[in-house]
């Protein structure tokens, strides 16, 4: 009885974990994208002021890549491919190596309700995950309301 009590315990712990996205241990080796400062007006100030930088997982990043000129100009693109990961590092100061939150979007879908996306956020050191309701803290802003927005970038982004 304990063995299948600790099979069922163990088996709903893995599907939880598996439906939620897992700390990036691997972004100090991502693509840079960008860098800047949230400077006080901004909507995410209150939550991650300062120095940031953005990076992407290869995927994303030949995406990005490829579509730049788009982007940049603020034309419509074909969505990120599924395995997509955005990376953005609040950092402690512009020269720092440490981390004060970082933030998750990871692509897992379909555009759809969401774009797709799964968001996270991990106040650092300890990892601990913020994001509650990310249908509320996150998709509020990255998604547009429209069937085919990607939802990666964000109204306030410059």
């Amino acid at each position: 009885m304990r063995i299948l009590i600790l099979f069922i315990l163990v088996g709903s712990l893995y599907v939880f974990a598996g439906n939620r996205i897992q700390f990036p241990a691997d972004w100090p080796d991502m693509k840079f994208v960008e860098e800047g400062v949230i400077l006080k007006g901004n909507p995410l100030y209150g939550m991650v002021p300062g120095y940031h930088v953005t990076l992407m997982n290869d995927k994303a990043w030949k995406h990005f890549k490829k579509h730049f000129r788009d982007f940049k100009m603020k034309k419509e693109v074909p969505p990120f491919p599924v395995g997509s990961k955005v990376v953005f590092v609040n950092l402690k100061g512009k020269h720092s190596k440490t981390p004060r939150i970082i933030l998750v979007m990871l692509k897992t879908g379909k555009p759809g309700d969401v774009g797709g996306w799964k968001w996270e956020g991990f106040v650092m050191p300890e990892k601990r995950r913020i994001v509650k309701n990310p249908l509320k803290d996150c998709a509020n802003c990255h998604y547009k309301g429209k069937r085919d927005w990607d939802g990666i970038f964000v109204p306030h982004a410059k």
